[in-house]
């Protein structure tokens, strides 16, 4: 795999993305956590009985393995 790392070949360097939220379009772990942000949301809207909590954790859960693991492959590649 460093080999393809280190080539200078444009078609094969990673290219820097424009915006933010070009990055959420092309990262599955970015959709992830913020599909977990939408459930730590509807947690709060919904405030009230054990449902609350559970989408709640589980949002919290999704941003924490998303941007974790995002964080993980942008520091192995960098």
């Amino acid at each position: 795999m460093d080999s393809t790392q280190r080539t200078s070949d444009p078609e094969t360097v990673s290219r820097t993305r424009g915006t933010p939220f070009a990055a959420l379009r092309e990262s599955v772990l970015l959709k992830l956590a913020a599909v977990g942000l939408l459930q730590i949301t509807l947690g709060a809207i919904i405030n009230e009985g054990i449902w609350a909590a559970i989408v709640a954790v589980w949002g919290a859960g999704l941003v924490l393995v998303g941007l974790g693991l995002y964080g993980f492959i942008w520091w192995r590649r960098n």
